[in-house]
């Protein structure tokens, strides 16, 4: 295949974007910029390669959505490896990994005849994944669990597959519980317990704590809008939630040493940008708000393995964005990687 390398947005040295100039980003590089909606990213490093996985489709809510999967072994030069497409709109899609595989989970929403004589709708939505021993060699995508539970991030934690899903309904959207979902194989899974039924829980993030308790920020849909943390006892079977009070869409964390960033989308001035914070106290604190407007955001967040055992980490983010849409092209997207580095 056709190496993919568009260079046509990068930056060069320390340039801050964050209020707090805690935060720069060296280097950004435009991964696919084709006229399409190119959007909901996600990041991993697997076997010494970069590996990004995206939804590219005609438009945010087109209904001809297929997940992209392309490989890079320096994070600027990059080459599809895999195409995984279902009869529905698939979208959202989210790595993790095994020694043995890579998995790719994403949702599918399936069409709706309508009673009359009006056009098909959105139906109902399940979760699906692919796998690949190799990066290159995609399995049959299968579905999973139960419709209308959304398993948007799935981690493979302490041996086990592990998601905080969320029920979901269409056309209104309005989600009314979360649960935890344990498995062995990424197919057949178990509920752990209720996280919470409360503010409409919607899309999340999460990480085990050294004494087996689980932490985990969710974006809510309710009027307040702003997210939740949440967490649980060392059975998984009690929560306590608090209110975050900054408004995170689209969540996903990142754990260096004792630090935890969170990167997701933020209303900044009435529209929406791509942001990182860090977890300070109680509270999340503005690293840096990346290069982005309009339809915008849903980071993949993984750290630079050149310094884990430095003083001061760096990361490598994905994310897409409308700032360099063409004014004729309303509903063009690209998708994007960069190199945050902290002071």
């Amino acid at each position: 295949m056709k190496s993919i390398c568009l260079m046509c947005f990068v930056f060069l040295g320390a340039v801050a974007f964050g209020a707090h100039a805690e935060a720069s980003l060296e280097w950004s590089v435009k991964v696919l910029g084709d006229g399409q909606h190119n959007a909901f990213t996600d990041l991993i490093r697997w076997h010494d390669n970069y590996y990004i996985c995206f939804r590219h489709g005609g438009a945010h809510l087109s209904m001809d959505g297929e997940i992209r999967v392309m490989r890079s072994a320096d994070m600027k030069t990059w080459t599809p490896c895999g195409t995984l497409d279902t009869l529905g709109d698939d979208r959202d899609p989210h790595f993790t990994a095994t020694d043995e595989a890579l998995y790719v989970f994403f949702g599918t929403w399936d069409l709706t005849h309508a009673t009359d004589h009006g056009l098909p709708g959105r139906g109902r939505l399940r979760s699906h994944f692919a796998s690949s021993p190799d990066g290159e060699r995609w399995s049959a995508v299968q579905g999973i669990h139960e419709a209308n539970w959304w398993l948007w991030r799935v981690r493979w934690l302490k041996g086990a597959f592990y998601s905080v899903a969320y029920s979901i309904t269409w056309p209104a959207g309005a989600a009314g519980e979360a649960r935890l979902l344990r498995s062995a194989d990424g197919l057949d899974w178990t509920n752990v317990s209720v996280v919470t039924k409360e503010r409409q829980p919607d899309e999340a993030d999460f990480r085990f704590l050294p004494d087996g308790s689980m932490e985990v920020v969710m974006r809510t849909c309710d009027k307040q809008g702003d997210a939740m943390w949440l967490k649980s006892d060392a059975t998984l079977g009690q929560w306590q939630k608090r209110d975050l009070g900054v408004l995170v869409h689209s969540p996903v964390m990142l754990t260096w040493k004792d630090r935890l960033f969170v990167a997701g989308r933020a209303h900044e001035a009435s529209k929406s940008v791509a942001r990182i914070w860090e977890r300070t106290g109680e509270q999340l604190t503005e690293l840096i708000t990346l290069p982005s407007s309009g339809d915008t955001a849903y980071p993949g967040l993984i750290l630079d393995p050149a310094t884990e055992t430095s003083a001061q980490p760096a990361f490598f983010v994905s994310w897409y964005s409308q700032h360099e849409r063409a004014a004729e092209r309303r509903d063009e997207a690209s998708v994007y990687v960069g190199r945050i580095i902290l002071k």
